[in-house]
C-alpha cells in the first residue's frame, strides 16, 4: 500500500475543497505538509492568516479493511472517473488520553485536479472517536 504523501505529485499545490470542511468552512485551500519524522500522519495546513491545520492519516492505515467506496456523486464533485486512485485521509485528534481518529467522516482527495471532499455521510459502523492504538 502507499501512503498518502506517495499518491501526490512531488508538485503538488494547495488542495481545494469547495464547500470547505465543517466548523471551517471559510478556509478552502490547504497543503499537505509531511515529514519522516511524522509518518505515518501528516498536516493539513490551511493558507491563509489565521487558517486551521489538522494531523491526517490514511484509514487503511488504522483498520486494514476500512472501505474506501464512494459514491457517484462524490466522484463526480472531485471530477474524477470511477478508474483513477484517489486519497483518503481521516483527521486525528490528539487528546490527554492519546488520540482518537475520525473514521466516520474522512477526506477524499482527487490527486490529480487537487480537489477534496469530506465524506459527511460516511458508514456508521466506524465512529467519530476511533481511538488510536500505540
Amino acid at each position: 500500500m502507499t501512503t498518502a504523501t506517495q499518491s501526490f505529485p512531488p508538485d503538488a499545490g494547495a488542495i481545494t475543497f469547495a464547500d470547505g470542511l465543517p466548523g471551517f468552512e471559510a478556509c478552502r485551500h490547504y497543503v499537505v505538509m509531511a515529514s519522516p519524522a511524522l509518518e505515518p500522519f501528516l498536516c493539513l495546513q490551511g493558507l491563509g492568516d489565521g487558517a486551521p491545520s489538522f494531523l491526517a492519516i490514511d484509514p487503511r492505515l488504522v483498520v486494514d479493511s476500512y472501505p474506501c467506496a464512494i459514491r457517484p456523486t462524490d466522484r463526480s464533485r472531485l471530477d474524477t472517473p470511477a478508474d483513477r486512485p484517489l486519497v483518503w485521509l481521516a483527521i486525528v485528534s490528539p487528546n490527554a488520553e492519546g488520540a482518537t481518529v475520525n473514521l466516520r467522516a474522512p477526506l477524499v482527495i482527487n490527486p490529480e485536479t487537487m480537489r477534496g471532499v469530506q465524506l459527511l455521510d460516511g458508514d456508521d459502523a466506524y465512529p467519530l472517536d476511533y481511538r488510536l492504538q500505540k
